[in-house]
């Protein structure tokens, strides 16, 4: 008898989920699927639920499509990350914004003092980019020039 429990099983069932999270696709059928195709291939897996669930989905929302569409473009682009962490972070926290204010209840000062809307900003960092250790002083110091500032103009046009 052969007692070696690290061989696999003939015809052991496999867990089947029903859907691809990531589906392979040849072109895709939108922005947004082009966009989450580049983060997908950059974005840590094991955020993939939630990348889905806050943000993926919203995309059948008519409210959400423009601000979604801008947030996902800005996310794909991981490069600008290392190159100017500083912009690139107030360019997200904008979108961000933006696609968590679609009526624009809050003011940009306002938006910077709020603590739910920070705590998605760090998330956002986690999820996306797998950076979990930013402290609040980091993120302090990346959007304390948007104190002074209006927006900025490569955002107005979104």
């Amino acid at each position: 008898m052969n007692w070696n429990i690290f061989t696999p099983l003939v015809g052991a069932p496999r867990l089947k989920l029903g859907f691809s999270p990531v589906r392979k696709r040849g072109k895709a059928k939108d922005r947004f699927d082009a966009c989450i195709h580049v983060i997908e291939a950059f974005a840590p897996r094991e955020h993939l639920t939630k990348r889905a669930m806050f943000y993926y989905n919203y995309k059948m929302m008519a409210s959400s499509r423009k601000s979604l569409s801008a947030l996902l473009e800005n996310l794909s682009q991981s490069k600008r990350l290392k190159i100017d962490p500083g912009e690139h972070a107030r360019t997200l926290f904008l979108h961000l914004k933006d696609f968590y204010d679609p009526k624009e209840t809050l003011s940009l000062k306002e938006a910077l003092q709020d603590k739910n809307l920070i705590r998605r900003f760090r998330d956002l960092f986690v999820i996306f980019y797998n950076r979990k250790k930013i402290s609040r002083e980091e993120i302090e110091g990346w959007l304390k020039s948007l104190e002074t500032e209006s927006r900025p103009r490569h955002h107005e046009n979104h």
